[in-house]
């Protein structure tokens, strides 16, 4: 009796620590910020020619990400070009979050119901 009563207690142990471990790797969500529709540009500097897109710069917790104007066209369906001069439009239809925690480059973004994945790079 007195070993079954330790097998179970060293069970019960092992699931805790497992349940502890597990709640320490939780997704920690961050609600992303849209705040500028930038177009695309080309800068010159002396040996060196920067050539950029279109892109969506938002702040999710501490990063600044940019999303190309391309991922919301082919993943979600709406231009961002359309509300360069409606900020407050495109926030109305669009809404993203990212997980801090994440190694992926990648927010999670919806204009309708579901959130899809955009891939995006950290501001220069």
């Amino acid at each position: 009796m007195k070993r079954i009563f330790t097998i179970a207690m060293s069970g019960l142990a092992v699931a805790a620590v497992s349940i502890l471990m597990s709640c320490g790797n939780r997704a920690q969500i961050e609600t992303c910020k849209i705040i500028e529709i930038e177009d695309a540009e080309v800068e010159f500097d002396r040996g060196d020619i920067d050539i950029e897109r279109g892109e969506v710069e938002m702040v999710c917790g501490d990063k600044i990400v940019d999303v190309t104007w391309g991922q919301f066209r082919s993943k979600l369906r709406i231009d961002p070009g359309r509300y360069k001069k409606n900020l407050a439009g495109f926030k109305r239809q669009v809404s993203c979050i990212r997980d801090e925690r994440s190694r992926r480059k990648q927010v999670l973004c919806k204009a309708s119901d579901d959130f899809v994945a955009l891939d995006f790079s950290y501001d220069d």
